[in-house]
């Protein structure tokens, strides 16, 4: 076994690990916090109107923080208010694969694998 194989199946045991993660993030948390915070009278936040999906990452690293940061997200107090402790569960596995796949490609890079 050559370690391009090695590093080839842990990013794909990472990329399918970070679909499956996102997907239930997707779903069960941020479908339910979006309606949390437009009963709470907030909406969706100006930057994201679009629909492109920022506030997807952005809930993700305020539930992993689990504090009110310094950035100017108006609606964290009730993101952090409503997060049940799945959705912080989610929140992690979905930027920890992320973060370990960007690693892994970086690190395959550098050593010549890919």
């Amino acid at each position: 076994m050559s370690g391009a194989y090695i590093f080839h199946i842990l990013l794909i045991f990472l990329g399918i690990s970070f679909l499956i993660s996102m997907l239930l993030f997707l779903r069960f948390t941020i479908r339910r916090l979006d309606r949390k915070v437009k009963k709470e009278g907030s909406g969706t936040p100006s930057w994201d109107r679009g629909g492109m999906g920022l506030r997807v990452g952005v809930y993700s690293v305020v539930l992993v923080r689990g504090k009110k940061g310094s950035s100017p997200i108006s609606n964290e107090d009730i993101i952090l208010h409503y997060a049940r402790p799945i959705d912080r569960v989610l929140a992690f596995t979905v930027d920890l694969s992320l973060l370990g796949m960007f690693i892994l490609w970086l690190a395959g890079k550098w050593l010549g694998y890919f």
